[in-house]
């Protein structure tokens, strides 16, 4: 009975298969370079074989990757769904008191619904499986379960109006996700300001990112790409981030003002 290839070393398989194209380089040539045959070349990419780090770290450097596959393969050897770089946010996520986050483009993770997540997973990662894309989306809705823990953090949120109107996985998933905002959102713990369209001081039209408050190891900001992430808690950075996030805060609507305009566009998918 052949071994069921797991969906994480699929994934670094077919990345490692485009590196390997982008390079011009045949399993043979790409194998001659790192002094391992073909043969595992091909296991590697197809999955049914992991490799060890010091295979990645001679196969990164051939293909010029920059540290791309290493962060792959130990993405993959956690083997729960959540990318490395994600484990350290995680860890601060169970950790934290206070969480602050600005996003300008979609509903951030913690607030997210099933299906929305699932919208988003296919479009940006279209060439992942049915499966892989479970496999991430369960992992992010069990990251959720720190805000129903016995003494959750409070969770302040700012968004973009245009993250309320964007249909994500088209109107019925995007109504039913504003649905969900409006349901958290009444918590006391949750606090979620919304940025209108008609401001015309807007602070935020870059990256999004969050700041944490985890007790005895102060604050830290934590910030992502497509393929990768960093927490930084350089005090001058943090302070940076925490004004910024101040002047976010005051562009934005208040609580009982932002819930009006979310149940207004929530009506309009209706």
């Amino acid at each position: 009975m052949a071994k069921k290839v797991q969906p994480q070393w699929r994934r670094f398989g077919r990345e490692l298969r485009r590196w390997r194209d982008q390079a011009g380089l045949t399993q043979s040539d790409l194998g001659g370079q790192v002094s391992i045959s073909y043969g595992l070349v091909s296991a590697f990419e197809r999955g049914i074989h992991v490799p060890k780090l010091a295979h990645v770290e001679r196969i990164d450097h051939a293909l010029s990757s920059r540290g791309a596959l290493i962060r792959l393969w130990q993405a993959a050897n956690d083997g729960n769904g959540l990318a490395a770089w994600f484990q350290g946010l995680a860890s601060l996520i169970q950790q934290a008191t206070q969480l602050r986050e600005y996003n300008p483009m979609l509903i951030p993770g913690l607030l997210q619904t099933e299906e929305y997540a699932r919208a988003i997973l296919r479009a940006g990662q279209p060439a992942d499986t049915d499966a892989d894309i479970e496999e991430q989306v369960k992992a992010r809705m069990k990251r959720q379960a720190v805000l129903f823990a016995e003494r959750p953090p409070h969770l302040i949120e700012v968004l973009d109006e245009a993250v309320l109107r964007r249909p994500i996985g088209g109107r019925e998933t995007m109504g039913k996700q504003l649905e969900h905002l409006l349901k958290v959102s009444s918590e006391a713990r949750v606090a979620l300001h919304v940025i209108p369209f008609d401001t015309e001081y807007h602070p935020g039209l870059s990256e999004g990112f969050s700041l944490f408050a985890v007790p005895d190891k102060g604050e830290a900001v934590f910030m992502e790409t497509r393929m990768t992430a960093a927490a930084h808690d350089d005090p001058e950075v943090v302070s940076s981030y925490m004004a910024h996030f101040s002047d976010l805060r005051g562009a934005a609507l208040p609580v009982p003002a932002s819930r009006k305009l979310i149940e207004r566009i929530r009506g309009e998918f209706s």
